[in-house]
């Protein structure tokens, strides 16, 4: 059975990737209805970028028993069109089975086929996008805050069936023009646990070689 905090130290780095995945650069056309120009703006980022390597590290504190504050250090990899990896260096040994995680979430260029959304609002230069799910599941919709300016995500609040809800933001740094997440801090609010979490990228290194086998599952 998954204990209590590998399913915390999951949740926190299936956020952190869930921001990994709204850089992939893909391209689409807008669906009716979905913030127009916003969104096929949103698909277009980092269009020349190919791959990444980036050093991350967490620090997870559980308000939910066992009330421990485990720390993760690892790297992030990506690669076009939309690989995506997290590997941990050191994890604590009731965390060991996350040693490496895997995002979930797709980029926007998917969002109508996996969801039904639409543009909630727009003020303060800030776009709401609302989606729920076409296949029925735990989560009942994911609300997405977008710089208009830049069209990069700025805050994710997932809300639950069952009962809870799951919210980060994140802020990015521009390297040769690509936006990169710098630093995600979350907080996870369900009945079963809570846990605050704050994630740091640095040491990009941009349109490396990446090999396949680091997006194999182990």
């Amino acid at each position: 059975m998954m204990s209590r905090l590998g399913r915390t130290s999951r949740t926190a780095a299936l956020a952190l990737c869930a921001g990994l995945a709204t850089i992939a650069p893909t391209f689409a056309d807008a669906p009716a209805g979905s913030g127009g120009d916003l969104y096929k703006r949103m698909i277009q980022v980092n269009a020349k970028l190919k791959s990444y390597t980036g050093t991350v590290h967490m620090d997870a504190k559980l308000l939910t028993f066992p009330f421990i504050s485990p720390s993760l250090d690892g790297t992030v990899y990506f690669k076009q069109p939309d690989k995506q990896a997290l590997v941990f260096d050191t994890v604590p040994a009731l965390a060991g089975q996350f040693k490496k995680v895997y995002p979930k979430l797709d980029p926007p260029s998917t969002w109508d086929k996996i969801y039904d959304f639409t543009a909630l609002s727009d003020q303060n230069g800030t776009t709401i996008f609302r989606l729920v799910p076409k296949k029925n599941g735990r989560v009942e919709h994911l609300d997405v805050n977008v710089d208009d300016a830049s069209a990069t995500v700025k805050a994710y609040t997932w809300t639950y069936k069952d009962g809870g809800s799951i919210a980060f933001e994140q802020s990015f740094k521009t390297i040769d023009g690509n936006f990169l997440p710098l630093k995600v801090t979350g907080h996870v609010d369900l009945p079963s646990y809570k846990a605050d979490v704050t994630t740091n990228f640095s040491g990009y290194k941009l349109n490396v070689p990446v090999a396949d086998s680091v997006f194999d599952e182990k």
